[in-house]
């Protein structure tokens, strides 16, 4: 395959100043609504895993959780991916679980199942 052909097969576009603070901001929107479903510490994680509904912030959408599940998901590979030596050792730690009834959780686990939990709690709702 030359490269006009490589090429033909995909529309591609310039990535601008535009789409750079559109990536930014959803981000953002990303990481506040993570920070308000899983809190900061892991006492906060234990906690809302154990809470009987998920404390979800007013306006929040169902496509809001799913796009923070999907990169929570891609997180927790990544965190727990024993390959990915370049990432901090207390972030790629798998043993040290979180332990709710009889479930046991790595932190990242945790986050995607509090995410998922709340999407199924709007989503019933």
């Amino acid at each position: 395959m030359e490269e006009h052909e490589f090429d033909s097969l995909r529309e591609w576009r310039p990535f601008g100043t535009q789409e750079a603070g559109a990536a930014a901001a959803r981000m953002g929107q990303c990481a506040t609504l993570a920070v308000a479903l899983w809190g900061t510490t892991r006492e906060d994680l234990e906690q809302r895993l154990r809470a009987r509904t998920p404390v979800i912030p007013a306006g929040v959408e169902p496509a809001d959780l799913w796009a923070l599940y999907d990169e929570a998901r891609k997180l927790a590979a990544a965190f727990e991916n024993p390959a990915n030596t370049w990432l901090p050792q207390h972030l790629r730690d798998g043993s040290a679980m979180i332990v709710v009834g009889a479930e046991r959780f790595t932190a990242w686990q945790a986050r995607c199942e509090i995410v998922r939990r709340a999407i199924e709690f709007l989503e019933d709702s």
